[in-house]
Order: structure tokens, then sequence, then C-alpha cells
């Protein structure tokens, strides 16, 4: 059994490409020219030397980035030993099936709305299955540099909620304390470097935000090396951060 996780907003953006495309552009993969079926939008699950990804059946303009399995980049874990030894398309799953109305697209819209970011596909012999969840560390983007996980693995131990929004040039990685009272902040990373680029946090006080910004890696890292978890619960009702602040002091 092999279980592949996705980021849902990755895959999200890469299923409306091929919704919102003109029906001429969409491909058949090669069972389907064979067969002469309806060509419906459809993400293919492809294994090739890119990685595992997800990418939609358009050739339409503006397509964005592959949505890649975690761990199955171009230089990530090799699973052509479980999926098929050479390169090709593993299956096109229908986005939206006109006969019996299902649309797995507004599926993983409305998943979205709920709080869900993450994909998964199981597979378990010659089945897979779809899901998704909300996960506590959210799938990152392939292609990220080793310091660069170094400083997001250092804002998950000061107890940051993470939440990425990728593009083809740049990722935006927004951070969040649990709480009213606590930090919040965006990482700007290079989508072809890996690199973090930039990073501000944005510190609330009885006086208004305090805000603190930092150019690149080492600098990045020393802005998140200086903070600490903030003692903000998540249901606080305080009516200030130093009310806040006060009453974790008296536990």
């Amino acid at each position: 059994m092999l279980k592949l996780k996705f980021a849902l907003a990755e895959v999200i953006a890469v299923a409306t490409h091929s919704m919102l495309a003109p029906p001429r552009t969409l491909r058949p993969t090669y069972e389907q020219s064979k067969s002469g079926e309806p060509i419906v939008p459809a993400l293919w699950w492809v294994r090739d030397r890119s990685g595992t990804y997800l990418t939609g059946n358009s050739t339409h303009k503006n397509a964005p980035r592959d949505a890649h399995a975690d761990g199955y980049g171009p230089d990530g874990d090799d699973a052509s030993g479980i999926l098929g030894g050479d390169d090709h398309v593993i299956d096109a799953i229908p986005l939206h099936n006109p006969a019996t109305s299902e649309c797995l697209h507004s599926d993983l819209l409305r998943a979205q709305s709920d709080g869900h970011n993450t994909l998964t596909i199981t597979l378990d012999g010659d089945a897979y299955e779809l899901r998704t969840l909300r996960a506590t560390v959210p799938v990152a983007p392939y292609g990220l540099s080793a310091y660069t996980r170094g400083i997001v693995d250092l804002a998950l131990s000061r107890e940051l909620g993470l939440t990425w929004a990728t593009g083809k040039t740049k990722h935006m990685l927004h951070v969040a304390a649990r709480g009213p009272h606590g930090v919040k902040g965006l990482l700007v990373i290079g989508a072809r470097s890996g690199k973090v680029l930039r990073a501000v946090l944005q510190y609330p006080s009885d006086h208004g935000v305090v805000e603190k910004a930092a150019e690149g890696t080492n600098d990045v890292r020393a802005l998140f090396t200086n903070l600490s978890p903030s003692p903000c619960p998540p249901d606080c009702t305080a009516p200030g951060v130093d009310a806040c602040f006060n009453q974790a002091l008296q536990k």
C-alpha cells in the first residue's frame, strides 16, 4: 500500500485550469484515443522523470505548476517500482462526469472551504482512493533548499501554523500563532532557487502592530530563532495583548 500526499490548493489550481479550458484543448490519454470515449476535464496522475504528480489534461495557455506528491518531486523518492516502471499516465481522474453529475472539482473546492489543505491518494493493488484532510503540517512545494526546509521546521518548532500559496516564480508561506494575540507573518521563497528571499513578522500590541523584516536566508533564520512560542491560546477571550500575556503568566 502506498499513500501519496498533495497540496490541495495546488491540485485545485490544476483542476480549475482544465475545468475552464476550451473543450478543444482537452487531451485524451492513449487508451481514450483508442476507445474514442468522450474527453472530459480530468486530472492526469503521471509518473515520469519529473517525479509523481497531478497535472491537467488541457493544453490551454497559462497552466499552473503541476502538483507533485510530497517527497516525489524531481529530486525525491523513486516510486517507479510501485507505480510502474516507465514514464506514463497512471490514470486519468475525471473532474466531472456528465453521466452521473458527479463533480470532483466541486468536492475539492468544498473540502478547501471546510479547512482541508491536503489531498491523499492511497494505492492498494490496482485500486486507489482519494481523500482530503486538514494536515497539521501542510505539504510544502517541491524544490525547497535544505536551508529553507530548516527554516520551515524552525517556524513549526515555534508552534506557528503554516499556509502555503505556491506560484511559478515565488512561493508565499503564511505563518500564524494559534491565538488571536500571537505573531503573524509571511515568508517569500523563490520557486526556482528554493531559497528564502525575505520575511516579515507582525507582533500585535495594545498600541498597534510592530513589524520586523529580514532579507536573505541567514537574517530570516535569525528572525525565527529569536521568536518564542506565543502563550495566547486559540480560544483566548482576553480584551488585549497585555491582558492575554498576564493571564498566561498567572497559570
